[in-house]
């Protein structure tokens, strides 16, 4: 059945009529900007006009915010302040890290290079990894087991001499599995010495990670990180790349000595300020909200999985961010799904958002070998800072109900 034949129905669901209050669980997709961290954007915006190039009193005063911000943001994942790189997005920071390290690596005489990527990336990375390849990059896949853990093992398999960049990330968006970011580090090291090189260098999107998880970048043991301000309740239009001293990396756009050459534009002050800030309120409440949305998603998970027969988790909990739950359902599609919630008053993804337009299944759900049918009732809830227990209770009322009349619907319109 598909989705788009259910319109009519859903304009006549009691939930279109009148108003309700709203429950958000799509924080994987974007994060509410912290109210706090709205204010400051505000006030710097006024406060401080000037372009941080300029060489005016307006454009001392906005690089000495800029860098003072870009100080605080260091400290928070112990990095130096010039390791720390401004971009737009995490697209734009993937997108550096990747072509950006190929590009410097075909200068230095490694005339094909070749990467790594897991199987279950962002499509930020994945279509670059694509892209690359079409021209010329030899690129290998990172399987993962049915929780969608990545083999150390096989990565070791797959390095060679050629190998310049590994990319697996730090949690998934998907399904919230967490990838062994200090062990592959450990085979990344290796590596280097056997084959006395600088390569292969280590990038890991940590995008989901940074509210839950340790993000020091020396413990870790990354040379390349990618950190969005929209998914940490910043900003939206900032992101950073901390790349470690000494990585050699090629600029990928022109026009502009900023951001230590490897990044030209005007740096928005602002938003740079509000996505330091956000940062310092997640290390404040890190460990609290860990708790207590772990013990909300359990409890959600518990109950939709007795409630609902033919439903299945995806991966296993006891290795994925405390927020993320994916599910799926026997018998209806994602779509449906994600609409019906919708007219309930409540938001949740069917897949990434970057993908949500796209037809078939999800590339994640099908890595951790699940059959295709399966896939098509595939549900994320990512919850926030704003979710309450009442909310989980609203999921637990309307999905089991959905669910039975999309099943009773699809029955009785195949006959």
């Amino acid at each position: 059945m598909r989705f788009e034949g259910l319109a009519l129905l859903i304009i006549e669901s009691e939930a279109m009529i009148g108003f309700m209050k709203r429950v958000y669980l799509d924080n994987a997709a974007t994060t509410p900007v912290d109210k706090e961290v709205l204010k400051i954007v505000f006030e710097t915006f006024k406060k401080y006009p000037g372009n941080p190039s300029a060489l005016h009193r307006e454009g001392v005063e906005a690089r000495k915010v800029l860098e003072s911000a870009r100080r605080k943001i260091a400290e928070i994942f112990f990095a130096h302040p010039d390791e720390i790189i401004f971009t737009s997005t995490a697209t734009e920071s993937n997108n550096l890290a990747i072509m950006g390290v190929v590009e410097e690596a075909r200068k230095n005489g490694v005339v094909k290079p070749h990467i790594i990527v897991s199987s279950i990336e962002h499509p930020a990375v994945l279509e670059v990894a694509k892209y690359l390849k079409g021209q010329g990059v030899s690129v290998d896949y990172l399987s993962v087991d049915g929780s969608g853990v990545i083999d150390v093992k096989e990565l070791r398999g797959l390095i060679k001499p050629e190998t310049v960049l590994i990319s697996v990330m730090y949690a998934n968006n998907e399904i919230g599995v967490i990838e062994p970011v200090r062990e592959i580090a450990k085979e990344v090291r290796h590596a280097r010495k056997i084959f006395n090189s600088v390569y292969p260098y280590f990038h890991t999107d940590a995008a989901q990670a940074v509210n839950y998880l340790n993000i020091n970048v020396a413990q870790l043991g990354v040379d390349l990180m990618t950190v969005s301000s929209g998914k940490v309740y910043g900003p939206r239009g900032v992101a950073l790349l901390y790349v470690r001293r000494g990585v050699q990396m090629s600029s990928l756009m022109y026009g502009g000595s900023h951001e230590m050459r490897r990044r030209p534009g005007t740096e928005p002050v602002s938003l740079v300020v509000g996505f330091a800030r956000a940062l310092e309120i997640v290390e404040k409440i890190k460990e609290k909200e860990l708790v207590r949305l772990e013990k909300l998603r359990n409890t959600l998970a518990d109950l939709l999985i007795k409630k609902i027969t033919g439903s299945e988790i995806n991966g296993n909990l006891a290795q994925t961010l405390p927020n993320i739950l994916s599910i799926s359902v026997d018998g209806c599609e994602g779509e449906a799904l994600v609409i019906y919630l919708d007219a309930k008053g409540i938001s949740v993804s069917g897949r990434s958002a970057c993908t949500s337009s796209e037809n078939g299944p999800s590339h994640v759900i099908l890595a951790l070998g699940k059959a295709q049918k399966e896939e098509k009732g595939v549900i994320r809830f990512s919850l926030g800072r704003d979710t309450k227990r009442d909310d989980i209770k609203k999921v637990v009322e309307e999905l089991p109900r959905i669910v039975e009349f999309l099943k009773s619907y699809s029955v009785t319109n195949t006959k």
